[in-house]
């Protein structure tokens, strides 16, 4: 009887002995079973990121010097025919390449392409251009398209480009930056100096992103626009630093749907929109918003200009939350801009309307803050409306006036200074440079 007790508890121990060991080598097998599978994604990260690290097309494998006098050309063309046929991504690193004219064609096949300028890319002179290109570095039907910061572009616009001013014969200088048929185009954080001509030009680059940019050239430089949006729709801006001889930004026809916002424009030409219509030309303009924007010393501000004799519509336009310090001046609305000749009232005219300032405040370097001057033809400027505007001159001493013709305005809120408007023929003398050369004809209204 005792045997079988005692056979009865051993046997009773060695299962519990035995189910114990298995939970335990269960655990184990868990707990080995987890290291495993950490070990395995940590595996998997390094190797993707070392994947991406070698997937980068570095520039100076290709044989780039990057020392400021060597032509970098022949190796930036090869490294980006490889990224676009493969990785997408290309890496300039430190360094000063210099190039000359080259244009970057897709389709690629990344979905993205990414180029990553760190150091310098620097055009030749120009007396070792070849006239035959109008753009430096082209970008032409790549989708999708990332060029990111904090590297910058030197356009040597001061090798001789600028001189083109002795014979008015400016419109032969190279665009620094073209983009054509780029969808999806960002540029952010880049810097572009000293174009030749016009910084960046954006043509048929539906939903381009421009972020936290910066453009330099001399106040004195000529036709050096900053960013030149044409036949595009879904355009953003925001931010960014612009200091050129011409419009900081230039909104031409065929474009829709264009927001700025945050943008610091000064020296230069102000913000455009125009001029639409040039030499019998229809042009579209619908749906821009400029926004918390400052603008200081400029020639202009905020400004809308069409050409007699062209056609088209410009619409649904709105200035908004815009600082002016000490700008030449500051709003301007006009259907007579001709550039260098005379201007006539003829038909038929671009479209204005349904425009919007509002809460623009500062300072007018010169006594006319406001000007609006419209084509007598029916209807060519309506629904034009200025609400809570506040411009005062820089010398408190010194009045300022506003210039109105051919349309109705609305007012809202306070006005200053109060617009008035006439429905007498207007015909402009002005030039683009000096639109004091109205005639003395015009009304105006004093306001102290």
């Amino acid at each position: 009887m005792y045997d079988q007790i005692r056979s009865k508890v051993m046997m009773n121990l060695s299962v519990s002995h035995f189910e114990n060991f298995t939970k335990r080598s269960a655990s184990a097998n868990h707990m080995t079973l987890l290291i495993t599978c950490i070990l395995m994604v940590v595996g998997f990260i390094t190797i993707s990121q070392s994947q991406h690290i070698s997937s980068e097309i570095d520039v100076n494998t290709f044989g780039a010097i990057g020392n400021g006098i060597t032509d970098d050309k022949m190796a930036l063309q090869n490294a980006w025919n490889v990224a676009c046929s493969s990785t997408g991504n290309l890496k300039l690193p430190i360094g000063n390449f210099v190039v000359g004219p080259m244009t970057f064609s897709g389709p690629c096949k990344a979905k993205t392409v990414v180029v990553n300028v760190i150091g310098t890319v620097t055009a030749i002179p120009m007396k070792n251009w070849n006239t035959k290109y109008n753009t430096w570095l082209n970008f032409q039907h790549v989708d999708n398209l990332v060029i990111t910061g904090p590297g910058k572009f030197e356009g040597q616009g001061g090798s001789g480009w600028w001189n083109c001013k002795k014979t008015n014969n400016c419109e032969r200088n190279p665009t620094a930056l073209g983009f054509h048929h780029c969808n999806g185009l960002k540029l952010r954080g880049i810097t572009s100096k000293n174009a030749p001509r016009n910084h960046i030009s954006i043509n048929a680059c539906d939903g381009a992103i421009v972020s936290n940019i910066t453009l330099i050239a001399p106040m004195e430089s000529p036709n050096t626009d900053g960013i030149d949006i044409s036949a595009t729709n879904g355009v953003h801006v925001n931010g960014g630093h612009i200091h050129t001889g011409d419009d900081c930004i230039a909104i031409n026809g065929g474009s829709s749907n264009i927001n700025i916002n945050g943008v610091f424009c000064g020296p230069g030409h102000g913000i455009s929109i125009g001029s639409l219509g040039r030499n019998g030309k229809t042009d579209i303009v619908r749906n821009v918003t400029v926004i918390n924007t400052t603008f200081n010393g400029t020639q202009n501000g905020v400004r809308i200009k069409t050409v007699p004799g062209g056609s088209g519509l410009a619409t649904d336009i709105k200035f908004r939350n815009i600082i002016m310090m000490a700008v030449e001046n500051p709003i301007i609305l006009t259907q007579f801009y001709c550039p260098h000749k005379k201007c006539s009232d003829k038909k038929p005219v671009v479209r204005v309307s349904d425009v919007t300032f509002e809460d623009i405040h500062g300072t007018s370097s010169k006594p006319i803050a406001i000007r609006i001057t419209c084509s007598k033809s029916l209807n060519s400027c309506a629904g034009i409306t200025l609400n809570r505007i506040n411009i005062r001159h820089v010398n408190p001493k010194i009045k300022v006036q506003s210039i109105c013709h051919n349309t109705k305005v609305r007012a809202i809120g306070v006005v200053l200074p109060y617009t008035f408007c006439t429905t007498k023929s207007f015909i402009s003398m002005a030039l683009d440079h000096d639109l004091d050369a109205i005639t003395d004809k015009q009304s105006s209204i004093d306001i102290a």
